[in-house]
């Protein structure tokens, strides 16, 4: 008799244990969290890392001799910046100067096309250019104008003067 109870009494937690009711029901949230940074970079891909002044009219110009290059960047939606160019290798951001060996030959970078507002970082006689974040998918573009006065450029020797400049965009 008792081996028939312990056997119904088996067969009945079986049962109950395969019927699908739960007893009770555990729940727990999770917090998900993203943390997007302010961030501004350069985009290498798009920017054109040369700037080159055609001299070869220096014997008949009147006018100073330009050139431009163009900066690409993205910045996260929001995030407004700006940008600087250092001095290069002049050290002087006012007075940038291209060289051949030890010989220099002046030119300057500036904000627009009128030549007004040296691009640097917003000391002394210099500006920046703000940019304002639109997303990291969506790239701006920013014109660099570069100028070489005339009585420099008529002045120079024959040679291949170089510059270095480092573009900064502000954390």
């Amino acid at each position: 008799m008792k081996f028939l109870k312990l056997r119904l009494l088996l067969i009945a937690a079986i049962g109950f244990a395969f019927s699908g009711t739960a007893t009770a029901q555990n729940t727990q949230n999770i917090d998900v969290t993203a943390f997007v940074p302010n961030v501004c970079i350069v985009d290498v891909a798009t920017t054109e890392t040369t700037m080159t002044f055609d001299l070869s009219g220096v014997a008949t110009a009147t006018l100073p001799f330009d050139a431009t290059t163009t900066l690409a960047w993205r910045c996260s939606t929001g995030f407004n910046t700006a940008i600087t160019i250092g001095p290069g290798g002049s050290a002087d951001q006012e007075n940038r100067a291209l060289l051949f060996g030890a010989i220099p030959l002046a030119y300057n970078l500036f904000t627009d096309n009128t030549f007004g507002t040296i691009w640097g970082d917003g000391t002394g006689l210099t500006s920046t250019v703000a940019v304002v974040g639109t997303g990291m998918a969506n790239v701006g573009n920013t014109t660099v104008f570069g100028r070489i006065p005339l009585a420099a450029a008529q002045a120079a020797i024959t040679g291949i003067y170089t510059d270095t400049v480092l573009v900064t965009i502000l954390p």
